[in-house]
């Protein structure tokens, strides 16, 4: 199912698959939902599970437009915040991000601890805008 929804100003895309224990899937930067769309639903063809998959596209990317308010990361997690609170309220849910979905992610974490059942991350960045690490020449 594809759904549009007026979040704080920013018209944000969605597709949900499946029915069941909520998951919000966060694509990374400058992409869409298709990226994480394309590796995790071959995963659920053969899944028992019950579980309604809601994947978004990030504000200013894919179909979502960004409102003028969004100026830096904090402002998109308060997007994806009240998107949690009217598409699944109150309800517990299962999280995965990533990249920069990841980074996103880790932020839900320390709001909404108590709602998140599990977390997957996938390459998440760590470190805005910084890459971090001595990694030894190849060999």
């Amino acid at each position: 199912m594809k759904n549009i929804v007026n979040v704080l100003g920013t018209d944000l895309y969605y597709e949900v698959y499946g029915e069941g224990i909520p998951f919000i899937i966060i694509h990374g930067w400058g992409v869409n939902h298709h990226l994480m769309s394309g590796c995790m639903e071959p995963i659920f063809k053969e899944n028992k599970y019950e579980i309604k998959r809601i994947y978004i596209d990030l504000p200013g990317m894919g179909q979502s437009k960004a409102s003028s308010r969004i100026k830096r990361s904090d402002d998109i997690l308060d997007v994806i915040l009240k998107f949690i609170d009217e598409i699944i309220p109150n309800q517990k849910f299962i999280l995965a991000g990533e990249s920069y979905g990841g980074y996103l992610s880790r932020a839900l974490i320390q709001k909404r601890s108590k709602q998140i059942l599990g977390v997957l991350l996938l390459c998440p960045l760590i470190y805005p805008g910084y890459r971090q690490g001595d990694v030894p020449p190849l060999t």
